[in-house]
């Protein structure tokens, strides 16, 4: 007689019964996916989903990318003409505020009628021998304005018509003065002199930064030990004939990894005032790439 195979009777406890019918509701269920039209291969997507890793997209660049910002030219697009037409038409306002005990006159404008808004706020800062009046006549508010932009140029104390004041601590003054505005993430245009208050602003609240164009600013050795730890996208402008301040101002500047430098060629040490057409353009395209990857961050 052939042996018989004996099964080991298993007690059908609640568990059992549920996972059986798992089982079953599982091989049905597959079952019906093979044999439906098309069930094939929308079931062999499901599968190869589960299985593939998940990836980041890592195409779009960040704000934080050094390689962007040290090779992007900044001269690739001239200034529509529908800037330039733009222009005559914004508003300038007169302003005055108390930041710190200093009465700060500054001058703002917004893009004109018809004229989108980009979002982006651009601060102008000036040189000793210079005031907020400066951009005016330079036409940089108009400019700036009629390319979408929120400009604000202020008188720093002393200067224009600002009065004087003691600012023990001039990262703190520019702070107060943009918290006092309600605006952050602002493009910080700093020449010459007004490094005195940019250079210590970018160091202790960078994150209030979206952008800094220092043109031969004083103070830059201060930045040079912990330029590394920067990430503000920075355009460097310094004129050719500039061989003092703005070469020790770029040498020290260059340490921040998202910088590039751009020489104004003949220009002096108030490169702006040389070629304004070049520095207009320069500040068109770096902004225009900001605003981008601030999109995409």
């Amino acid at each position: 007689m052939a042996p018989s195979l004996m099964l080991p009777k298993l007690p059908m406890t609640p568990f059992r019964v549920m996972a059986l019918v798992l089982g079953v509701a599982a091989v049905c269920l597959i079952f019906s996916a093979l044999t439906t039209s098309g069930r094939e291969q929308k079931l062999g997507k499901v599968f190869d989903q589960i299985s593939k890793p998940y990836k980041r997209d890592t195409s779009g660049r960040t704000m934080a990318e050094p390689s962007f910002w040290r090779n992007f030219d900044f001269t690739s697009e001239k200034i529509p003409s529908q800037v330039t037409n733009a222009a005559p038409l914004v508003k300038v306002t007169n302003n005055t505020i108390n930041i710190m005990g200093s009465n700060t006159f500054y001058r703002e404008a917004q893009p004109p009628e018809g004229v989108a808004s980009s979002g982006e706020v651009v601060v102008l800062l000036h040189g000793a021998a210079f005031q907020s009046k400066t951009w005016l006549d330079l036409n940089t508010i108009n400019l700036l304005a009629a390319m979408g932009h929120h400009i604000i140029a202020v008188d720093l104390p002393g200067f224009g018509k600002t009065q004087s004041a003691q600012i023990d601590e001039p990262a703190d003054y520019l702070h107060t003065f943009m918290t006092s505005l309600r605006i952050t993430q602002v493009i910080l245009v700093s020449p010459s002199m007004s490094g005195r208050f940019s250079i210590p602003f970018i160091m202790k609240y960078p994150e209030d930064l979206g952008g800094y164009v220092p043109v031969a600013p004083v103070s830059t050795s201060l930045i040079v030990p912990d330029a590394s730890k920067l990430s503000v996208p920075t355009l460097i402008i310094s004129g050719e004939k500039d061989q003092g301040l703005g070469h020790t101002s770029r040498d020290d500047l260059l340490n921040i990894p998202s910088s590039q430098h751009v020489e104004i060629p003949g220009a002096k040490h108030p490169a702006y005032l040389d070629d304004p057409i070049l520095f207009h353009t320069l500040l068109y395209n770096f902004i225009n790439q900001v605003h981008a990857h601030r999109a995409i961050a």
